[in-house]
């Protein structure tokens, strides 16, 4: 009894169904840490939602200080003092705002602080428009942010604008205690930094990732999700969130930064349960196993002797498969070498009515050609350094008769040239290109092969002969079938956008 419940056989089952159940609770598991972190990354979105409209608020009352200024442009009885006495509230009321001008023909209405640790920049060349040439807002000197415009009534051009202390906006943000769990760093058009926690930050140049932009405009498909990095300022990892602000006529970008999320501290209970119900379905299991295996091993010696007929039986249909296949792979082989050699002979045909010396190279390249048949005749798998440099010789004997009517472009392949395919596949593919399609020396047609994603494209683009080509398919066929035979893997053939392009696996 005991060497029938303990024998080796019984012993890998109960692994093996010990083994399931922990992937079963693993994988349960993981569904947990997958749902919560869905709950909390949604939280965290709605969090810098709220920050982000706080912001656009907060921004959006520097325009209303420029509006305050055309009103008293309208209103104003006499401009100059009341321009004045609204620059001088403007500076009262807000203290991030240290010099407020206005022009009108060449006029200048200007009110500033004194005594500031960086000297302010020149307000009237700041109005001057073809000085601002259409921004309308600009950092200087690392520490101010000018926010300006034109308004015009009455056909006259009148330019305002006011100079914002980014540093007096910092403390602004500290002092008031804004952020909580989230900070945030907003970044001007030109990639400048507006506000950031650090203080030596603001104003200086802040980098984006390249994946923000696609040919220098932003990537909107990577705004407003959550993004993984490492944070320099907290020193612990984050999740940042790209947004868009608009300011100005101007786009600016709020990166909105949180702490990450340790999903197993808010799960703990819920594990705790989840090994308790393991342990007692295991249990359970160990003792139904015991039960069956008595009735299991008097079974056994009886399903041994059939389960080895079958076996047998088994292994001789895979060998009649196997020899099958050898057979189908010697024919298929055939067929590609004699379409090759007519198509060859032809050629030679040809060009012996017209040039000798042309007829002599195009020999040579020939006999370079059948040599790689040769040596390759029997091998199922060649280099692609081989087969490419097979195709080349036959593109060159193409191009002897049809006078350099065909171009090759070779995209990034040299990373794969060790890298295996079945000969005379890239060949034929080429072949297939130029049989179907029209070419002149004028008008050469482009082939184009590149590797992409484990596959090698040979791409041209769609110019039909006006008479129609005979041909069956054979060839296209048979290199699929090749491939499915020997990779367990298919080729792919297909017309879109003007092209047709085919693609073969690349073995390793």
């Amino acid at each position: 009894m005991y060497r029938i419940l303990f024998n080796k056989r019984n012993i890998v089952a109960l692994v093996i169904l010990v083994v399931v159940f922990s992937l079963g609770t693993y994988g349960i598991r993981q569904q947990m840490h997958q749902q919560y972190n869905h709950d909390s990354q949604s939280l965290i979105h709605a969090s810098t939602k709220g920050y982000q409209k706080f912001l656009n608020y907060y921004y959006k009352s520097y325009d209303r200080v420029l509006e305050t200024l055309d009103y008293e442009w309208n209103g104003a009885d006499n401009i100059d003092t009341g321009l004045r006495g609204n620059m001088e509230t403007i500076l009262e009321m807000d203290s991030t705002i240290v010099a407020v001008g206005a022009m009108l023909h060449n006029q200048l209405w200007e009110i500033h602080e004194d005594s500031l640790e960086v000297p302010l920049p020149d307000m009237r060349s700041l109005l001057q428009p073809e000085d601002r040439d259409g921004r309308q807002s600009i950092v200087l000197k690392e520490r101010y942010l000018f926010v300006g415009g034109d308004y015009v009534r009455n056909d006259s051009q009148y330019a305002r604008g006011i100079i914002i202390d980014l540093y007096r906006l910092h403390e602004k943000f500290i002092r008031d205690n804004i952020y909580t769990s989230v900070y945030q760093v907003v970044i001007n058009q030109f990639q400048q930094c507006i506000y950031h926690p650090e203080i030596e930050k603001v104003g200086k140049h802040y980098p984006l990732p390249d994946y923000l932009f696609n040919n220098e405009t932003y990537n909107y498909e990577q705004f407003d999700t959550l993004h993984l990095a490492q944070s320099d300022y907290l020193q612990m990892p984050v999740y940042i969130e790209y947004s868009s602000m608009p300011f100005r006529g101007n786009e600016w970008i709020v990166l909105s930064v949180s702490p990450g999320f340790e999903v197993k501290d808010m799960i703990v209970k819920q594990e705790r349960t989840m090994v308790l119900l393991f342990l007692f379905f295991l249990s359970t299991l160990l003792g139904i196993l015991m039960f069956g295996i008595l009735h299991w091993k008097r079974e056994f010696l009886l399903r041994s002797s059939a389960e080895q007929e079958n076996l047998n039986l088994l292994l001789k249909h895979e060998k009649q498969k196997s020899e099958t296949i050898s057979v189908k792979l010697e024919l298929l082989r055939s067929g590609l070498n004699s379409h090759f050699m007519f198509n060859s002979l032809g050629t030679v045909k040809a060009l012996l009515s017209k040039d000798d010396e042309i007829a002599r190279k195009m020999l040579s390249n020939l006999s370079h050609l059948y040599r790689y048949q040769l040596r390759t005749e029997g091998e199922q798998m060649v280099t692609l350094r081989d087969e490419l440099g097979f195709t080349q010789t036959y593109v060159d004997v193409i191009n002897l008769r049809m006078n350099s009517s065909i171009r090759l472009e070779i995209n990034n392949l040299s990373d794969y040239f060790e890298s295996k395919v079945l000969p005379v596949s890239l060949q034929l593919l080429v072949e297939n290109c130029i049989k179907h399609n029209i070419a002149t020396e004028k008008d050469p047609l482009v082939i184009t092969i590149k590797v992409t994603e484990g596959r090698i494209f040979v791409i041209n683009e769609l110019r039909p002969k006006v008479a129609l080509v005979e041909t069956n398919g054979k060839g296209l066929n048979n290199l699929n079938i090749r491939y499915t035979l020997i990779t367990q893997k298919e080729c792919t053939f297909k017309k879109e956008n003007g092209q047709f392009i085919a693609s073969i696996p690349v073995l390793n």
